[in-house]
């Protein structure tokens, strides 16, 4: 009897230990889960809290559930402050954009956003105007249930700045664009009113000095009552006949349409003299040949001799014309 009580307790005992073992066997594996728990959820916290954008996890309701440190250096509260807080739109969001970011966030939590990202202004702790972009997207767990939105904001106030710049630099650019096309519509006017009062003066020229050569001949001096009359015109056309051109004049002129042009050509050609100048000047502004010829009170032969000499003193090809020669000076 006392035999068969010994092995009862010794079976006993052996049961008792396989579960001592076993329970000893679960402990051990149910702290190295926690263990591998605590290492993720240290692992993740590490990432949330020093990531660079500021992060938050708003729930279905929106309620801050969580606010990472980051909070402090954009916004100057820390995130206690802002989980405690009534709202970011209250504590933060600037006065103009708060309709817009309480819209933004209702259509988020609600999952109607078609565009995920919202730019806003916000006042910090030290009532610092910044600008910050807003991205969110919706939280679920395993089995597809809906726990609100992650939200992750970064200051973008610098690139705000620097988008101002450019748009500054454009403005500028476009004015100058004006200014500069409305500098050359001047000048393309002055260019004509120039050659308009060039030709007028050619054309004058060359009336007067017609009139002179039909008074000289001898049919308008044959009546011997009109011979003093005749003489008299003859006189009086004589006198105004030919209206020189003021050359300082024309050179102020062909300076402000054409800048340079002669002191280039006196550079490249040391040779031209004060008449090549005028030649050039008149040929560059498109003036014929017979039109040239009114100015100088000369005959268009004797301009076209004188563009021969001029080709040759410049030394241009054959080839190519006098005024696309000039043209590209």
């Amino acid at each position: 009897m006392t035999g068969e009580k010994n092995q009862d307790q010794n079976k006993r005992i052996e049961e008792l230990e396989q579960e001592l073992s076993k329970l000893k066997l679960e402990l051990e594996n149910s702290r190295f889960q926690e263990e591998q728990e605590r290492e993720k959820r240290l692992f993740y916290q590490m990432i949330a809290e020093f990531a660079f954008a500021w992060e938050l996890w708003f729930e279905p309701n929106g309620k801050i559930k969580y606010c990472s440190p980051s909070s402090s250096d954009l916004t100057g509260y820390t995130a206690n402050q802002i989980i405690t807080s009534p709202g970011i739109a209250a504590l933060l969001v600037y006065d103009t954009d708060k309709e817009k970011y309480n819209n933004f966030l209702t259509g988020a939590l609600n999952q109607t956003l078609v565009n995920q990202t919202l730019e806003f202004r916000v006042l910090t702790r030290t009532k610092q105007l910044r600008w910050f972009m807003m991205n969110v997207r919706g939280v679920y767990d395993k089995i597809g249930k809906y726990l609100g939105i992650r939200a992750s904001v970064l200051d973008i106030s610098r690139l705000k700045q620097a988008m101002g710049h450019i748009s500054e630099l454009e403005r500028t650019k476009e004015f100058d664009n004006r200014n500069k096309q409305r500098l050359q519509t001047e000048l393309e006017m002055k260019d004509r009113e120039l050659v308009s009062f060039l030709l007028q003066l050619s054309q004058k020229n060359e009336l007067l000095t017609k009139a002179v050569h039909l008074l000289q001949s001898g049919d308008a001096a044959k009546s011997k009552k009109s011979t003093s009359l005749v003489q008299q015109l003859k006189d009086l056309l004589e006198a105004n006949a030919v209206q020189p051109v003021d050359w300082s004049m024309v050179e102020n002129q062909v300076e402000k349409i054409h800048p340079g042009f002669l002191d280039r050509l006196q550079k490249r050609h040391s040779k031209v003299s004060v008449n090549d100048k005028k030649l050039c000047s008149y040929i560059r502004l498109g003036l014929s040949s017979k039109e040239i010829a009114g100015l100088l009170n000369i005959t268009s032969k004797s301009v076209e001799i004188s563009r021969v000499r001029l080709r040759k003193k410049l030394g241009i090809n054959a080839k190519i014309r006098l005024v696309n020669y000039l043209e590209q000076l």
